[in-house]
């Protein structure tokens, strides 16, 4: 009988210390509150509107473009918006128009979806790669100044839609909280365009550019 009591004393003081430990020890299990989500304590959100500039060259002619975009910047780390740009008509060619007496002027443009990896976009100067994709349209019209003292009525030569894809890399100043200057570079690949007089590749050259960005980054 000792000995059984003896037994049950150790049994139940060996229960109530372990019990004891296994409260005394933290729980393992992640919290909730510790799980990473895009919603969470840890995200920031931002975002911007801008202004584009760009100079390229189509069909060994320089012309300008002008657009806007906007973006959601998550975590000051990627953007993601849309964007439009249009061509400044400017350029004017030659031996397009059936009269060779006449010139051409391009007009056109394009816009689409677009993603930007932004790497330490906290520090005054910082690096961008921007990449877009989506379609657009081009066509060679009479040039309106070669027509204003002609009896005839401005006339679309040729046009046509097309896909594109351009990526690029761009550098970028914190001037401001509010206000960054990025400038760069993007090289423009296109699908089924094609125009008469131009080769189907003329449009896909480089793309020298200087982004005005306002908002909350």
């Amino acid at each position: 009988m000792k000995i059984l009591k003896s037994l049950f004393l150790i049994v139940l003081t060996s229960h109530f210390a372990l019990a004891q430990e296994y409260k005394s020890e933290p729980i393992s299990h992640e919290k909730e509150s510790d799980i990473k989500t895009l919603t969470g304590s840890s995200h920031h959100s931002g975002a911007y509107g801008a202004i584009m500039f760009k100079a390229s060259e189509f069909n060994d002619k320089t012309f300008a473009m002008m657009g806007i975009k906007g973006g959601w910047i998550i975590n000051r780390s990627l953007a993601i918006g849309i964007e439009a740009q249009g061509i400044i008509p400017t350029a004017k060619f030659e031996n397009i128009d059936p009269d060779p007496d006449e010139r051409a002027i391009l007009l056109g443009g394009y816009g689409g979806l677009f993603v930007e990896p932004i790497l330490f976009s906290n520090n005054l100067i910082h690096v961008t790669f921007p990449i877009a994709s989506g379609a657009g349209w081009l066509g060679y019209h009479e040039d309106w100044e070669d027509n204003r003292y002609r009896n005839r009525g401005d006339e679309l030569i040729d046009d046509d839609v097309f896909w594109y894809v351009e990526p690029g890399v761009g550098v970028e100043i914190n001037v401001t909280r509010h206000f960054r200057l990025n400038m760069g570079v993007t090289k423009r690949f296109t699908q089924d365009l094609e125009l008469v007089g131009t080769s189907n590749k003329d449009f896909n050259k480089p793309n020298y550019f200087m982004t005005l960005k306002i908002g909350k980054f």
